[in-house]
């Protein structure tokens, strides 16, 4: 993790009560792959990504990110909260510059997933982002 992430998380993690982490109101999750679709729609993973191994936090009730990798993105929508046959699912939308345009970025935390580590994807565009959650 690079010292900005670092730095990123643990303020982030500051500001966020410890009561929290301990009540499972946050997922605090690690970066493990990081890859794109090509323009002939084959996934490609990105070697020596500097996201790999990056963390950030995510708290469950609002959707709100703390971390670099994710943090330019506001206002988040919780779709699904997660149980134990259904994922955590949050979106983001963002108007984009050109007429009727929108960006849509995904995140869904395999809840349902036996075990403390829980598998995750984030989707933005055509970005593929995944790892896992405590």
């Amino acid at each position: 993790m690079n010292k900005r992430s670092l730095f990123s998380f643990l303020i982030g993690s500051a500001l966020l009560s410890q009561g929290a982490f301990a009540a499972g109101k946050v997922y605090r999750c690690e970066i493990l792959s990081d890859a794109y679709i090509k323009t002939n729609g084959e996934l490609a993973i990105v070697q020596d990504s500097p996201r790999v191994g990056q963390e950030f936090a995510v708290i469950k009730k609002t959707g709100e990110v703390v971390g670099d990798v994710m943090d330019a993105l506001k206002s988040p929508k919780v779709l699904a909260s997660g149980n134990a046959s259904n994922s955590y699912k949050v979106i983001w939308t963002q108007k984009s510059a050109g007429k009727n345009g929108v960006f849509v970025d995904y995140l869904s935390i395999e809840e349902f997933v036996a075990g403390s580590k829980k598998p995750f994807g984030f989707f933005s565009g055509g970005m593929l982002i995944t790892g896992v959650c405590e």
